[in-house]
């Protein structure tokens, strides 16, 4: 048994990054020679050892794999065997369960091409992916883009999904919780510098945006609560209203670009003198790339959902998480819809949407 597979061993600890090496020559002075030459030995060295590695555990999971198939009549066979092995032999059984399920995965050893490029480590992360197409698909893009092992389990991890779709949809769909928004209401807060001449206080539109108070309003303190009231399309007055936070920053929008599945350009309609383009990520979800076909396929509902729609209803949330003033939003709408309140009361939630078609995944 190769020696990085007994108990208690770190698998090639100390592994070189053979990405992040220089591929040319130092000028022949002193040490700096002498560091290349150190180097491109153990660059070598260390292909050469990884290269037979990745067979070393191919082999390994293809013996194993062909005394199980001689015995499929038999249940639990593959499991009881491959634990006997990790014991006579002093080895983890989770490394010769990823022997097999390499094997598995790959019936022929992968070619010497990609065994250079690809670490065992790349390949710990390859077999997790089960359909044969979107694995292939996937050795593509790691290969084009040259992802380490963590770009690449990043990239599995968040298209887990979409990258096992064969094997069918979940049996439970996640079921976001969410609360409709109420449109033209905002709350009071201490005006900006830019705003202060008019006085003390301004109503809050969100994204840093403030708005002078109008005219005939009634007298009002800190936190309280107004909506605005329109007549005509034309802005008649302004009243106070109880609404919880949780109502506030909703908005009857534009869409400008759906730029993928879960991220949308759009313009705000305040239905007042001003107007603020912002970029806003679907809260609660998370779609494919843009680089695989599912990505492309959950874009493309969509933009399909909202063709038909003159606006969009959004209920925005500040991500708190994020340094760059990043928005999260819940987005309804209803294609043919004239009606801003309808659409906000009952307007189809495309966030949900997503995941019960299973073109996204939940995340907190």
């Amino acid at each position: 048994m190769h020696a990085a597979c007994r108990q208690n061993s770190p698998e090639l600890e100390g592994e070189l990054d053979l990405r992040k090496m220089p591929k040319t020559l130092a000028k022949n002075d002193g040490y700096s020679f002498l560091l290349q030459r150190v180097r491109k030995v153990l660059v070598e060295g260390q292909r050469r050892i990884e290269a037979e590695r990745v067979r070393t555990y191919w082999e390994t999971g293809r013996v194993i794999r062909a005394d199980i198939l001689k015995h499929k009549d038999r249940a639990e066979y593959g499991a009881q065997v491959v634990k006997r092995l990790a014991g006579d032999l002093e080895v983890n059984l989770s490394v010769l369960q990823r022997c097999v399920q390499f094997a598995k995965a790959y019936p022929r050893l992968p070619i010497v091409a990609t065994w250079r490029q690809f670490s065992w480590s790349h390949y710990r992360e390859l077999i997790t992916v089960t359909d044969e197409k979107k694995r292939s698909r996937l050795e593509k893009l790691a290969l084009q883009n040259d992802w380490s092992v963590q770009q690449l389990a990043s990239h599995i991890k968040k298209n887990q999904l979409f990258l096992t779709a064969g094997e069918g949809r979940p049996a439970s769909i996640s079921q976001l919780t969410f609360a409709r928004g109420r449109l033209n209401t905002y709350g009071i807060v201490p005006a900006n510098k830019s705003l202060i001449r008019q006085g003390p206080l301004a109503m809050d539109f969100g994204f840093r945006e403030q708005y002078a108070i109008p005219e005939g309003a009634p007298r009002l303190k800190e936190n309280d609560t107004v909506e605005l009231v329109f007549t005509g399309g034309a802005l008649t007055g302004v009243r106070k209203v109880e609404a919880p936070e949780e109502e506030l920053f909703t908005y009857r929008t534009g869409v400008e670009r759906v730029i993928d599945a879960d991220t949308l350009l759009v313009s705000f309609d305040f239905r007042c003198p001003m107007s603020v383009s912002q970029k806003l990520r679907l809260r609660g979800i998370n779609c494919p790339e843009m680089d695989t076909e599912e990505g492309k396929r959950a874009k493309r509902f969509v933009e399909s959902r909202l063709k038909g729609c003159e606006f969009i209803i959004v209920k925005t949330y500040k991500d708190t998480t994020d340094k760059y003033d990043r928005y999260l939003a819940d987005i309804f709408y209803k294609a043919g819809a004239g009606d801003s309140s309808l659409v906000a009361c009952k307007g189809k939630f495309l966030n949900q949407e997503l995941l019960d078609e299973g073109l996204a995944v939940a995340y907190e």
